[in-house]
């Protein structure tokens, strides 16, 4: 999209439209973070404030998963920041790719970036804060939308409704990976051994176990997987 001409409110918008697809995935998802986080203990206000002030997708939803099962404050603090360290990463890319920018606008740029802003952001030809800025804020009302909608709406709804969106994070992860696993059998490899030492480890350590099973997997994939592959952009 040419930036000479154009607006900050066109490009926005631009953008807006362009995170319209996302909004598909996010509410189905902010709706099964709701009815996880109410069962959890937490309020309306605090499901829906989570969901503006952290919007964190699968961190909120393995939050209040935690929570639901009896888990400290502290492995759940430290499991949101090994999950979530990517975001560091996504930030760095898209702060490092935009013009026409500044440190306030910086600043909302990375609390909405999210994987599928990011995506969509990195393999486009795009350089503006403001269509990045439309996307990733398109992407973060449909996830507070779909919140709304579940601490709303989740009573109304049949008992095998509300029950299934239990397994949302399960399907979010399962997403993820595929693509992944399907083209890199080091990477379904490399899950397996995480997913194993995981089971195992919460014998021993309970909810912290998901921590070191991730610490660990992720150093057994640095000698697992080729560094071509990571390189590639494919992972």
């Amino acid at each position: 999209m040419g930036d000479i001409t154009i607006s900050r409110k066109d490009k926005f918008i631009y953008g807006a439209k362009k995170g319209i697809p996302i909004t598909f995935g996010y509410v189905p998802m902010g709706i099964g973070y709701a009815a996880i986080a109410i069962k959890a203990g937490f309020t309306p206000l605090q499901t829906i404030s989570m969901s503006f002030l952290v919007y964190a997708g699968a961190g909120q939803i393995i939050a209040a998963s935690m929570a639901l099962s009896g888990a400290t404050v502290i492995a759940i603090v430290l499991t949101n920041f090994v999950v979530n360290l990517r975001y560091f990463v996504m930030s760095t890319c898209v702060l490092n790719k935009v013009e026409e920018s500044n440190t306030p606008l910086n600043i909302l740029a990375a609390h909405v970036t999210v994987d599928e802003s990011f995506a969509m952001f990195s393999l486009s030809e795009d350089s503006s804060i403001w269509i990045y800025l439309g996307i990733a804020i398109t992407a973060w009302l449909s996830w507070c939308f779909g919140a709304a909608i579940g601490v709303f709406l989740l009573d109304m709804l049949p008992v095998i409704v509300t029950n299934s969106f239990n397994i949302s994070l399960y399907a979010l992860f399962v997403a993820i990976l595929t693509p992944a696993v399907k083209e890199n059998k080091q990477i379904a490899i490399l899950v397996l051994i995480t997913a194993v030492l995981n089971i195992v480890l919460s014998q021993f350590l309970g909810n912290w176990s998901l921590i070191v099973s991730t610490l660990v997997g992720a150093g057994i994939g640095m000698y697992l997987v080729d560094d071509e592959y990571v390189l590639s952009g494919d992972a």
